[in-house]
Formats: structure tokens, sequence, C-alpha cells
């Protein structure tokens, strides 16, 4: 029969099956979503400095003043705070995640980390430069290992990944070609 639910009716096996399938892809994506944001970090600003990169950007992310702009009201250098960085980062994530799938692109990290770098418009109009490219594979390397450290539930086996002083790229994933997926 199964459990009962709120009201004293027995749950069907195939609306059991079917929540559980809807939350564990949902704890997936989260995952990725995650990995791909620390990855980005990693690249981005890998020793967590304060200081504006060369074009102004600020935050683990570097974000620009227009980007922030657009998901936030609040003042932009409130970017070096990593809690309302990562509230944009999300922010930001999903709105290309959105764009590339709405262009018929697979979101997978490493068109996300290229739209992130190039520009949402560069890669649905295959524009993206190979600077964009390496920083994609460079991002792609880093979500590989780190999904390699994660434990089942999504939580990093070494807690160590969340501050590094430099962008370590595995013996086994370097030199690894990532090409974007495009339908």
């Amino acid at each position: 029969m199964g459990p009962m639910n709120s009201i004293g009716h027995y749950w069907p096996w195939w609306l059991r099956l079917g929540a559980i399938i809807f939350a564990t892809a949902g704890g997936v994506a989260a995952s990725e979503r995650w990995e791909t944001l620390q990855a980005i970090n990693w690249v981005e600003n890998p020793r967590n400095s304060p200081r504006p990169g060369p074009g102004g950007e600020l935050g683990p992310y570097q974000f620009r003043q227009s980007t922030w702009r657009s998901y936030t009201q609040r003042p932009f250098a409130m970017a070096l705070e990593r809690r309302c960085s990562d509230d944009v980062a999300v922010s930001h994530y999903e709105w290309i995640k959105r764009g590339l799938e709405g262009a018929g692109i697979e979101a997978i990290p490493y068109n996300i980390a290229l739209a992130w770098n190039a520009g949402l418009d560069r890669v649905v109009k295959g524009r993206a430069p190979a600077s964009a490219g390496d920083y994609a594979t460079r991002v792609t390397n880093l979500v590989e290992m780190l999904k390699a450290r994660t434990v089942p539930g999504g939580n990093v086996a070494e807690q160590s990944l969340r501050r590094i002083d430099a962008v370590p790229i595995a013996p086994e994933l370097r030199g690894r070609q990532a090409s974007p997926v495009v339908n």
C-alpha cells in the first residue's frame, strides 16, 4: 500500500516515485550550480582579493558594475560581501541558463562559464573568443574535480576547498578539451 498522505489516503507507488525523482533532480541541479559557481569563483578570484579587477570588477565572481546593477539595488561595494555576491551570482547563473536553454543550447557548466566570460549573446551567436573557451575549460575542469570530491547529498568532503591560493587542475584533467553542445 505505502504511506498515507495528510488526509488519510495512501499515495500510489507511481506518485511516490515521481516525487522522489522530482526532489532528486532539483538536488542535482542545485549541486551542479554550486559546483559551477565555486569553480567560477576560483578562476575569477582565486585569492579572494578585495582589490578591483583591471576593469573595476569586484568580489568573488569579479562582477562588473553593470552586471551587479541588473540584479540588485545594493551598492556595488557590497559585491565584496560573499553573501550578497552569492545572491547575485545565483541570479546571473539562472539568467544565463534560461538564455542558453531558450536558444536551444545545453546549459552545461562549459556553456554557462563560456557565457559568464564572453556574454550570452556571443555564445548564442557562436562568436565567443578563444580566450573565453580557455576560461570555460578551466571552469569545467574544476567542476569535474569538485564532483569527484563530493559525497552523496552534495556536501564537499574536504572543506579546505573553500579557500585556496591557486586554481588547482587535477592531473587527470589537464589538457582536457571541453566543447559546447549546441542543439
